[in-house]
């Protein structure tokens, strides 16, 4: 008869179960403690150290009120209800991120300025940062970034069907797409401004939704026209409180190795091949304001191709914006003549992509606003821009210079400037011009 040995224990198994049995263990203390800590714990005791009121405490019926009221400097938007836009229902390629606002959710606009009663001492840091922006208890984050929504595009009467194609025009009541898509703005204390076009949005995503979130909602996007979703792009930037350009390709002395757009307007086409490729550009989506240039330095010195476009943009009421690209004395004298709304940048604030290269041109522009009353910059939605931008518009209220939307600075040249040479254009679309002489 053998003998029987019993064999030893494996290591593994022993491990599982002593594994197994010490989170039971632990498992069922830590339920008990919780299961205490809710009974008879103290649940403010939980709470943060310092709060944000993000809700008004007392009302008149003595519910909490959602506080989002919106510094402006818009006189006339005093405690005016303003409906936000729900663009949940827009048609897109699915993939941007983010969430529309409720519809039907309604805010307040206040006419305090930003610079009015209410702020603080700028060495009190108290509160929470908020993509670079300061908020401190009993602000919201509206509060501080002065956010506006802008009205849904398409607004009634201001486009029409032509040869099958939605075209901008002028309304019968004489309301201009320049006037009625772009942003609203006052400088009621003549203060100097400047102001910032950030382009190539659309194609990327994640650059594009970053520009239309983390930039102030007084700089002015442009869109390439050929974006996937562009008129859901469109419509989110102007929630957001952005007004648009289109961004329109011209035929350029050398285009090198890159291809050229199929809708590109060219020196050597004459009149009616020009404005059908116009008009097919125009007609991809609403909301823009005017164009802005894309390269068009050969297209810009024919003067009979710019000519018949010129005209054709003022008849629709819309404005054309140069990159700073195009002849200037030309566009200046055309513009004039063919009553156009036109405002050339006085630089490009991302020709070269570097921190010091990027502010020394941002510095560039504020000398200029202060010397003359007013600047215009255009950049690219890279990274680096985006962010340099963001901080530099933070600080130019604290150097006594007003950030502008482009439109402001678009605007038709009278004759008397025509006669004298002065193309400085620092009108606004309300009467309340900023500073010549700065």
């Amino acid at each position: 008869m053998g003998v029987r040995r019993d064999a030893e224990p494996s290591p593994l198994r022993a491990g599982v179960v002593h594994t197994g049995l010490s989170f039971l263990v632990f498992g069922g203390i830590a339920a008990a403690v919780a299961g205490v800590i809710h009974l008879i714990g103290d649940p403010s005791s939980a709470g943060p150290r310092r709060t944000l009121a993000l809700f008004d405490t007392q009302t008149e019926t003595g519910d909490p009120q959602l506080k989002t009221r919106l510094k402006t400097e818009l006189a006339s938007a005093s405690a005016v209800p303003v409906e936000m836009p729900d663009y949940d229902g827009d048609e897109g390629s699915g993939d941007m991120p983010g969430a529309a606002q409720a519809a039907g959710e309604t805010v307040t606009a206040s006419a305090d300025e930003a610079s009015g009663e209410g702020d603080a001492d700028p060495a009190d840091e108290s509160g929470v940062r908020i993509n670079g922006q300061l908020v401190r208890p009993g602000e919201s984050y509206g509060d501080v970034v002065r956010v506006i929504s802008l009205e849904k595009a398409p607004i009634s009467g201001m486009s029409e069907k032509v040869d099958g194609l939605t075209l901008p025009r002028v309304a019968p009541d004489g309301r201009a797409p320049a006037d009625v898509y772009a942003r609203p703005f006052l400088n009621p204390g003549n203060k100097p401004v400047v102001a910032l076009v950030v382009g190539g949005l659309g194609i990327n995503t994640t650059h594009t939704w970053s520009a239309i979130q983390e930039l102030p909602p007084e700089v002015t996007l442009s869109f390439a026209p050929d974006a996937t979703s562009l008129q859901l792009w469109i419509d989110r930037a102007r929630a957001a409180g952005h007004e648009v350009l289109i961004e329109t390709p011209m035929e350029a002395y050398d285009y090198g190795r890159m291809k050229m757009h199929p809708q590109t307007l060219l020196a050597s086409d004459d009149s009616a091949g020009n404005l059908k490729r116009l008009n097919t550009l125009l007609s991809r989506a609403t909301g823009y304001f005017g164009l802005i240039n894309y390269q068009g330095a050969k297209f810009g010195d024919d003067e009979n191709a710019v000519r018949p476009v010129l005209d054709e943009l003022s008849q629709r009421g819309l404005a054309l914006v140069d990159d700073g690209s195009l002849d200037a004395d030309r566009l200046n004298r055309l513009s004039g003549v063919t009553h156009l709304r036109y405002a050339r940048a006085n630089v490009a604030i991302d020709a070269r992509l570097t921190a010091d290269e990027i502010a020394s041109s941002l510095l560039d522009l504020e000398t200029t606003a202060l010397e003359k009353g007013a600047a215009f910059g255009a950049g690219y939605a890279f990274p680096i821009t985006i962010e340099m931008a963001k901080t530099w518009a933070a600080g130019l209220e604290q150097k006594g210079i007003l950030l502008a939307p482009v439109s402001a600075l678009a605007v038709a040249t009278p004759q008397d400037a025509l006669d004298t040479g002065d193309t400085v254009r620092t009108g606004s679309l309300d009467p309340a011009p900023v500073n010549p002489k700065g």
